[in-house]
């Protein structure tokens, strides 16, 4: 089947080099700071593991409900548990500012933009599929205009938004029903065996890993990419292999 879509991860894929801690909280406060003035909440609030994946109820959990993402009743249970009154804090308004721009904490993997608008030139579909605590769709989004890149992008599918995160098939056929792409002939690029290949593979689409240095060992069983890469700049000779004449599909 001809290649028409590529979906790509956005952490340590297309963007790498963090920033220190101390300098996004830096960012955070100041957001906040800017919003709402000196509360003497925020510091326990960054110091919080908003996500529930300590608790007795995430373990009890099925699989697919420890996939499901609640980022705002997280917010809302976080600060009940701490006694801070939110009547003049619009929770959503919080999860907006604290999702620092990209490009002020972390940069363009080298071959990033290239391979995007490759994709772009080559009439494919491209579409940012990514796991995210706080950013959302809308957040994404800016961050990939102040990257001047919005325009080799079609399609954003944030875990916030869609309120899955990968691996569950939710949030690839969120970005599937955007693109108008069938999964066979769509191509997942990301960092994580476990989230980006073995999830992108269980919908019937091709996979590929995109390895790094410093990526902690992964365990997935038998999940195997359809391709390996270093660097996204080794992507558009995997994708012309994959490609055929648009009059030739059906």
């Amino acid at each position: 089947m001809a290649l028409a879509a590529v979906f790509f991860d956005v952490g340590d894929t297309l963007v790498e080099g963090w920033a220190p801690r101390d300098k996004v909280r830096g960012l955070m406060r100041d957001a906040l700071v800017r919003e709402y003035g000196a509360r003497d909440w925020y510091e326990r609030f960054f110091d919080a593991d908003i996500e529930p994946q300590d608790s007795e109820a995430f373990r009890q959990a099925d699989r697919e409900e420890q996939l499901r993402q609640e980022t705002l009743r997280w917010y809302e249970d976080w600060f009940k548990n701490a006694a801070v009154g939110i009547d003049d804090v619009d929770l959503d308004r919080v999860r907006s500012l604290v999702s620092v721009p990209l490009d002020l904490v972390s940069a363009l993997t080298p071959g990033a933009a290239d391979a995007l608008r490759w994709c772009k030139s080559h009439g494919l579909k491209v579409a940012l599929v990514t796991n995210t605590l706080s950013r959302g769709d809308r957040e994404v989004w800016e961050d990939w205009r102040r990257f001047g890149l919005a325009d080799a992008i079609d399609v954003v599918a944030s875990s916030h938004s869609v309120g899955w995160r990968k691996p569950h098939p939710a949030i690839f056929q969120r970005a599937l029903d955007l693109t108008g792409a069938r999964a066979e002939e769509t191509v997942m690029v990301g960092d994580r065996l476990d989230a980006d290949v073995a999830g992108a593979q269980a919908l019937g689409m091709r996979a590929v890993l995109r390895r790094t240095a410093y990526t902690a060992p992964q365990h997935a069983g038998h999940v195997r990419p359809d391709a390996t890469v270093d660097s996204p700049a080794q992507l558009p000779p995997i994708f012309e292999r994959w490609l055929a004449p648009i009059s030739s599909r059906p």
